[in-house]
């Protein structure tokens, strides 16, 4: 219903809000009939090109806005976007069930300051998706959320295909669907020669926005794919700005996250680039959605600018992940490329015990044999603590995770014996093939250190070790934080490192040509006995913020081309660091480049 409204406008209200929609055009239920929590509604106006409103540009200029208040008070305001006809919509998900009112707020007058409501019924549905202790995910409605990603070029497949494989995806148990927004591959593309939305590309990309959207997966948004990058639009003067507005109002009003763009590390110019782009995200969301960028590698470069949520990393060495955890308090999403079974098992395993989420790419999805070994692993996840779990060091021959004293959860890339510290309770532990989550339980355990054998030495095994008597008793009560998350302080003094760098030796270093790079144990314990390194190079002066180098003991590096600035120039190395307990190190040295 509308207040305070003469009776012209109510009735003008009533054929906007009820606007037929194109045939061919993706549609959604209006917000005045059938809205449902945690699921996309619209309201739809019309907008007049050649009347009263010819002198309006409904793409350059932002025409109106909604203001939404929920039942219990909370306000979200959502912009409008032009479809390229003769509508203005403006998208939102109500995030609870009940009575909502809002408010539009528009240049054009015969809308501005009108009212309304409408009623949303309530659904099973869990809703936005959020950062919460200080690692892990819940949804709006304070419930733990399991991150688990499916990629998917949106555009590559006919809209039966891809409905059919998002209906395989569902019922593998995926909660994400990750896909880019703005590509130029395609013949049909995003934007017009004058730089207008192109209606067709946008109504085929809706098609399959909207198909996630209702069947209730969470939207990981990559905003502009390589191709699109290098078109050159992002970085024409005044481009920008109107088109992440659109971008936000016309796929903000759903459950998302934006994941910047596609290898940000690829792009010249990608740090500032991003920076603003966060920067426009913040201003238009009104739900202020995750926010992160894709990379080649990582994207905890970034995580220093202050617009990103949470982290994103692509790498196949575990130990990336493993460090990057320790210095960093964002949640981390670890993307699997790999489509070989043994090694995308061995991806999905080791960024799990590293505390990371997994998004599995398009690709590593042809395998069916992936596909079961994600049905394992959710097996297993579902039935933990997941939102509360760290890693775990005590342990050898595997790596692992746990929740102190309640339940682990080690994985042993390679078999053999694998030994976990406990404290002296009752366990209920099982080995796991990760292909097929056939399940070896184990008799009760009472002890303090567990030892044992894979139950074979074909293959990776996973082994939980839950209390499951305590799980029971917690799980009758809410908790989602029932420890303090860790969070340590990093050693930056070399004097304390059990490390030094040894190699490049002295203070200059030829960025053309590769670079040996080596430490040395200064301090043999049993602490360093297993280190994990990661080595990153920063120009300084430079923008384009630091770049992985390298990984372990020893190897060679070549400074990226992206990274080198003017002469004179100098190179920062750090080695990131962590020993066999978790604690983090880093260790820095300047090099002066030759020309």
């Amino acid at each position: 219903m509308l207040n305070n409204m003469p009776r012209s406008g109510l009735f003008c209200w009533a054929l906007l809000v009820l606007l037929p929609f194109p045939a061919d055009s993706a549609t959604l239920s209006p917000c005045s009939q059938g809205a449902r929590s945690g699921l996309p509604c619209e309201l739809t106006f019309e907008w007049q090109p050649g009347g009263a409103d010819g002198a309006a540009a409904p793409y350059k200029n932002e025409l109106l806005n909604v203001e939404f208040r929920s039942p219990r008070g909370s306000t979200y305001l959502m912009h409008e976007f032009w479809d390229g006809g003769n509508a203005l919509r403006v998208r939102f998900s109500p995030t609870e069930a009940g009575t909502w009112n809002f408010k539009v707020v528009s240049s054009l007058e015969r809308y501005n300051n009108q009212v309304g409501t409408f009623s949303a019924a309530e659904t099973s549905e869990a809703g936005l998706v959020t950062v919460a202790n200080i690692r892990h995910w819940r949804t709006i409605n304070k419930k733990p959320h399991l991150w688990l990603a499916a990629g998917v070029p949106f555009l590559d497949l006919d809209q039966a295909a891809f409905e059919t494989w998002l209906d395989a995806r569902k019922q593998d148990g995926f909660t994400h669907i990750r896909g880019t927004l703005l590509t130029a591959r395609l013949a049909n593309k995003p934007l017009s020669a004058d730089f207008q939305p192109n209606s067709a590309y946008f109504s085929t990309l809706d098609d399959r926005i909207l198909a996630a959207a209702n069947r209730g997966f969470t939207l990981d948004l990559i905003l502009a794919d390589d191709s699109f990058l290098r078109s050159g639009i992002l970085s024409q003067r005044g481009q920008l700005d109107p088109l992440v507005r659109h971008l936000v109002a016309r796929y903000g009003g759903l459950n998302v996250t934006w994941q910047g763009i596609e290898h940000f590390e690829d792009i010249a110019g990608s740090r500032a680039l991003l920076k603003e782009l966060g920067l426009l995200l913040k201003r238009y969301d009104g739900f202020q959605h995750p926010r992160s960028s894709d990379a080649r590698v990582t994207s905890s470069p970034l995580v220093s600018d202050g617009w990103m949520h949470f982290m994103i990393e692509a790498s196949p060495h575990p130990e990336l992940g493993a460090v990057e955890h320790q210095f960093n308090e964002q949640p981390e999403i670890h993307v699997i490329e790999a489509t070989d079974p043994g090694a995308f098992r061995h991806e999905l395993w080791n960024a799990t015990t590293n505390g990371e989420y997994p998004s599995v790419s398009y690709r590593s999805l042809q395998n069916e044999a992936n596909a079961k070994a994600i049905k394992a692993w959710l097996g297993v996840m579902t039935g933990t603590r997941h939102w509360e779990l760290e890693p775990f060091f005590d342990v050898s021959g595997a790596r692992a995770v746990g929740l102190n004293e309640v339940e682990y959860l080690a994985y042993a890339e390679k078999p053999g014996i694998v030994e976990i510290e406990l404290p002296r309770h009752k366990y209920n532990p099982s080995w796991i093939n990760p292909a097929t989550g056939e399940e070896i339980p184990l008799k009760n355990y009472r002890g303090e250190t567990f030892s044992r054998t894979t139950p074979d030495n074909e293959r990776d095994w996973v082994l939980q070790v839950p209390r499951d008597g305590l799980k029971e008793s917690m799980a009758r009560y809410y908790y989602f934080e029932s420890q303090d998350p860790p969070v340590q302080e990093v050693e930056t003094d070399p004097a304390k490192a059990p490390f030094a760098i040894v190699d490049p030796p002295g203070d200059n270093l030829n960025p053309n040509i590769p670079t040996p790079f080596k430490l040395k144990v200064v301090r043999a314990n049993r602490a360093s006995r297993s280190m994990q390194y990661v080595w990153w190079g920063e120009m300084v002066p430079g923008t384009e913020g630091a770049r992985v180098l390298g990984f372990g003991e020893s190897s060679t590096f070549t400074v990226p081309k992206e990274l080198m600035s003017a002469p004179g120039a100098a190179l920062t190395v750090r080695v990131f660091a962590i020993n066999t307990n978790g604690k983090a190190y880093e260790v820095d040295k300047v090099f002066h480049l030759l020309p």
